[in-house]
Parts: C-alpha cells; structure tokens; sequence
C-alpha cells in the first residue's frame, strides 16, 4: 500500500535574529495596501501636487538659464518655489489632505482588520512578541506617510540642487535637508500611534473615517469659531496638524513671528501628549488578545 509523502522540507536559507521580526510584519502590511487600487488613486493625487512642483522647479530653472536677467522677476511670480525651507515646508503641509484620507482607508485594513478577523492571534501563535507587532504595524503607516511626504520632499530638494545654478546648494542648505527628515519624522511617529490607536478601538472602516475627519476636519473647524469668539490664539492648539507644520516649521530653523514662537512649546507639548495617549490607549487592545501556544 502506497502513501503519497508528505512533502515536507526543512528550512534551508538564514535565519534572521529575533530582534528583527518587525520586518515581516511591516513588508506584508505594505504589500496588502499596494494590492488595493483605491491606495494607487489615492498616491496619483498626490502625485499632482508633486509633479506641479516638480514641473515648476524645471521651468524656472530653464528660464534662469536661458535669461538670467528674468530670474528675479521668476523669482517673485514663482515664489512658493524658491528653493528656501519654506518651499518644502510648505509642500509637505499641502500634501496633507491626502495623506489623511489614506491614512483612514488603510487604518482598518492594517490594524482593524487584524483585531477583528483573528489576524493578530495568528502573529502571535508564532515566535512574535506583541511589540515586534506594534512596531511592524508602525512602521507601515510610517512608511506610507513617507511615501507622500518626506521621499517627494527629497526628490525636489535634489532636483532643485541639481539644476541650481551653484554647485555648493547641498553644503550650503545641509539645515534644509534637515528639516525634512525632521518634519517627516514627526508626522510619521505622531500619525502612526494615533492611527494604531484608534483603529485598534474602532476597527471598522466607516466609524475609522468618521472619527479620523471628526479629528482633522471638524474639530479644527471648532478651535478656529472658538479663536474668533474668545479672541484667543491658544484655541488654535486644538488643531493637531497646525501645531505639528509648526514643529516642522522649526525643524527648518524659520520661525520669526513672536506669536509663533510663544505657540511652539504648547504646540510641542500637544504632539507629544496626542503620542502618549495614543500608545497608553493601544496597550490595552493589543494585550486583550490572548493566544494558547
């Protein structure tokens, strides 16, 4: 009597160390947001964003070179691209409105859906701890962030050094450089422990979207009524995203108004505060879920 062998093979290739099993996690969660079309609908719009800028930078470099004389005057029609920090400052808040938006279509399918399908218990049964998890799952969101923000912002900082008519713009605009990885560091870490914790809680998409446009649409709509009403600029500090452009704007190293300088340190406290609660309130959810190994 015959039986067909069980076909199994034994591992044969390197074996990662243990401190490096947040890798897998991230990678498949990326490759489940680049699987769905409403992602690459999503990264074609802001792409527009980034190919005007990207269209604008070649243009006025083309016409810087062909009349230098022109260059002052391109300088003062064209003058959201002047190759200064507020440039891609100012880009990086722009491309906002759609990050948000993939941020509340992803939220669910990266962390809800695990947490409410059974997807963590499975991670779990296997030799992963609950934070090579968290960090796996967060380091997705983070690299989605990116993706729309920090990696164009780069692109146009080295186009524009390349076609400069000096050679010294990278030594000479280092801070710049800074403040992008800067600007993009913040609004990656703030973004992905606020979205981990609340789709660790909502979990579905519908209640996702309408509580992350609650946060950036509506609640902003009530500090800047309650900044008229009470005449009062520290209402504006309820509006997460300004305070975290005003971080950014210091990562840049170009706050000059005094009223903004006064608004850092509470803003810089209101970020940080968002990020501790977001991980006090996504500990819960991710211990709640118990695995029998």
């Amino acid at each position: 009597m015959n039986f067909e062998p069980s076909r199994y093979r034994d591992w044969s290739g390197a074996l990662r160390p243990s401190c490096l099993a947040w890798w897998p996690i991230a990678r498949t969660s990326m490759l489940l947001v680049l699987r769905r079309k409403m992602f690459w609908l999503l990264f074609a719009l802001a792409l527009l964003n980034f190919l005007f800028v990207f269209a604008t930078i070649y243009l006025k470099a083309q016409v810087a070179s062909q009349n230098p004389a022109l260059s002052r005057f391109v300088d003062r029609i064209l003058s959201s691209v002047t190759g200064t920090g507020e440039t891609y400052r100012d880009f990086m808040f722009a491309q906002g409105t759609v990050t948000m938006l993939l941020l509340a279509l992803a939220g669910s399918m990266l962390v809800g859906d695990d947490l409410r399908r059974g997807g963590l218990t499975f991670y779990l049964s296997r030799r992963i701890s609950r934070w090579h998890y968290v960090t796996g799952k967060l380091l997705s969101i983070g690299l989605l962030v990116s993706l729309t923000t920090t990696v164009p912002a780069l692109i146009l900082y080295v186009q524009y050094g390349l076609l400069s008519e000096s050679t010294g713009y990278f030594r000479e605009n280092l801070g710049i450089l800074r403040g992008i990885l800067g600007y993009g560091l913040i609004l990656s870490v703030t973004l992905s422990l606020l979205l981990f914790a609340m789709a660790s809680w909502l979990q579905k998409t519908v209640p996702l979207v309408m509580a992350w446009t609650c946060l950036f649409v509506l609640v902003p709509a009530l500090a800047s009524l309650l900044r008229r009403v009470f005449d009062d600029r520290n209402w504006l500090l309820l509006i997460l995203w300004r305070d975290i452009r005003l971080l950014g704007t210091w990562c840049f190293g170009g706050i000059d108004s005094d009223r903004e300088l006064q608004l850092l340190f509470p803003a810089a406290v209101v970020v940080l505060v968002v990020c501790l609660l977001s991980i006090v309130a996504l500990i819960p959810r991710v211990r709640a879920v118990r695995v029998v190994q």
